[in-house]
């Protein structure tokens, strides 16, 4: 029975890298009717408490995009990469990492990986290379978020082992910005120089690429636009400054009950200073991608936590030794977890607890946390599917020359190496933290 439950999960998976997007979650409802219906297993836990915190910040950055802040936000970026072309292999992952760092989710990194791979090209540089250390350096961000969903979840578990926020902050940021350097690096080094690039040359001579950059409007950011940046950002430090001095304030909240309250919050205060549509907000680009992003989670997240879930006793009585024996090793249960679930929130809220239950210590879970960040190990992502969209230099499609010989696309080298990086960071701080 397992192995026919491992099949049918791998064959939803297969599919949804066929249908990509909302799909993705599409499949893994077509897996639920087939494990629940005909093979009779009783459904996992669906993944509400990540889907809460997902949807409130959803909200808020939606709101925020209509006040005009997410633009303001992207013009800053596009200015600084654009100043400094001859950087943008640092700037590019530096960029998304702040951006997802700030607004819990990947979903922002994707506004501006159009402007990277524009000025990547019109200066000779190949597109894969900055746009993969982009996209991974966003989804490493999401373990360095104090509002993303994963953070949230593993902070629940950790707490409860005596960890305050402050010292499990020190522990996983100084890790994932390790980790998205290395990342950074290594993809730089990617692929033959774009010039040399065959594909590249065909699709130029074909005139399929563009070199024309888009019109880029010389309006100056309106008093609205900025005000929903910095409200958002107050609403952020509002969340880190309640975690943080949660035993000076005496508040028993936990962190996604701040997340959320405080992002339902900031969109109010928001809609009346910055003088936003209601009717507007469910129009925004990043209200439909957050509303996809739900489908996948409910979907294949579900899946996953269904045939996960039954099997869990065999799994703690399997590898609760191994674990205790070998910590390090929950870092790769981790790692394919996440490339399993695509989402690093809903494999926080599976696996953590779990872990906890095993008497995994708390320094091992936060060195390990940064591998809940393998959604790149398949192209089907929206991240990364953006990204290899958004290129017309062709810099992606073969591993002849992108530079990528095991996976057929050049997210994962870079994700691999950084994560593995980040590992023996994340052990080393929280041996001196905590």
């Amino acid at each position: 029975m397992l192995i026919l439950e491992i099949v049918i999960l791998l064959g939803a998976i297969v599919l949804a890298a066929r249908l990509g997007g909302i799909g993705v979650g599409l499949a893994g409802g077509l897996g639920l009717a087939i494990v629940i219906f005909i093979l009779g297993l009783p459904p996992g836990d669906i993944p509400i408490a990540v889907m809460l915190i997902i949807l409130s910040v959803i909200l808020a950055l939606s709101v925020m995009q209509q006040a005009g802040g997410m633009g303001y936000m992207v013009k800053c970026a596009e200015k600084l990469l654009r100043k400094h072309p001859r950087y943008i292999n640092i700037l590019a992952p530096a960029t998304t990492f702040v951006l997802t760092t700030l607004a819990g989710t990947g979903y922002t990194a994707m506004s501006v990986l159009n402007v990277i791979q524009q000025v990547a090209k019109e200066n000779g540089i190949r597109p894969s290379q900055p746009l993969s250390s982009a996209v991974v350096a966003s989804q490493i961000a999401i373990t360095a978020s104090p509002i993303s969903a994963a953070t949230a979840a593993m902070y629940v578990v950790v707490e409860q082992m005596g960890v305050s926020f402050g010292s499990a902050l020190c522990v996983i940021m100084p890790a994932a910005i390790f980790g998205s350097a290395v990342a950074a690096f290594v993809a730089s080094r990617q692929g033959i120089e774009l010039k040399d690039d065959p594909i590249y040359i065909e699709r130029v001579n074909k005139g399929l690429v563009n070199f024309i950059p888009p019109e880029i409007k010389l309006v100056e950011a309106t008093k609205e636009a900025k005000r929903s940046v910095w409200i958002f950002l107050a609403g952020v430090s509002f969340i880190v400054l309640m975690l943080l001095f949660k035993p000076l304030i005496g508040h028993k909240l936990g962190s996604q009950d701040i997340i959320v309250i405080t992002m339902l919050l900031t969109s109010f205060i928001m809609v009346l200073v910055c003088k936003v549509e209601l009717t507007t907000i469910k129009k925004a680009p990043i209200f439909q991608d957050g509303a996809e992003s739900l489908i996948v989670v409910l979907g294949i997240v579900w899946l996953s936590a269904t045939i996960i879930g039954v099997h869990i006793p065999e799994i703690k009585v399997a590898a609760g030794e191994i674990l205790q024996d070998y910590p390090a090793l929950l870092a790769v249960v981790f790692f394919f977890t996440s490339a399993l679930l695509f989402s690093q929130g809903a494999t926080s809220a599976l696996l953590i607890p779990i872990a906890a239950s095993l008497h995994v210590d708390a320094a091992t879970i936060l060195a390990s946390f940064v591998a809940v960040s393998a959604l790149y190990i398949t192209n089907i992502y929206p991240t990364t599917a953006f990204a290899i969209a958004t290129d017309d230099t062709g810099s992606f499609l073969s591993k002849k020359w992108n530079g990528c010989f095991i996976i057929n696309h050049p997210f994962f080298l870079p994700g691999l190496l950084g994560i593995v990086c980040a590992i023996p960071v994340g052990f080393m701080l929280a041996n001196l933290v905590l």
